[in-house]
């Protein structure tokens, strides 16, 4: 017996401040989505203009990929060959894309970062680690990263957007 593959359905919904990227069954989009869109139009959303400390809110769903798709799976290596890696602070980067788009990890600390440029072995340097406070702290007043709580950070909005094209 053959098996039915069901289409794929692509949804990108903008809300005030709240952006919701979708790819699930067409299944899913009939039974499910409905309820979802409704508890979130429930919750107290901030204004456009009126975007958290943090940056923007964003909840992405995605179905498991169907055969033939293949996800992202690029490590810190990859993400460094892409991004052009050259000093500590680009290394620090291509880990924390890395963290964010392949493991999926919204917030990461300072230990996370470390181990994923340490396994980029053809990039890292002994140097890299031992400045790494201060590359957090450059990137951190830059914008490039940001700094929710002690020893926690966070990819910004733009610098997802930015890094996302390496994928």
């Amino acid at each position: 017996m053959e098996e039915v593959q069901m289409p794929e359905v692509k949804l990108s919904l903008k809300l005030g401040a709240l952006s919701i990227d979708c790819e699930a069954s067409e299944e899913f989009m009939k039974t499910d989505l409905n309820t979802i869109i409704e508890q979130l139009l429930e919750l107290d959303l901030p204004d456009t203009g009126a975007l958290s400390d943090s940056g923007t809110t964003s909840i992405t769903s995605q179905s498991a990929p169907s055969e033939g798709q293949q996800a992202a799976k690029l490590s810190t290596t990859d993400f460094a060959v892409k991004m052009g890696a050259k000093s500590g602070s680009d290394l620090l980067m291509a880990a924390a894309a890395n963290l964010y788009h392949t493991q999926g990890k919204e917030e990461f600390r300072r230990g996370d970062v470390l181990n994923e440029m340490k396994g980029a072995k053809a990039f890292y340097r002994a140097s890299y680690g031992s400045n790494l406070s201060k590359s957090l702290e450059t990137l951190t007043k830059s914008g490039k990263l940001q700094n929710p709580r002690s020893d926690t950070y966070a990819l910004p909005y733009a610098e997802i957007q930015s890094t996302k094209r390496h994928l």
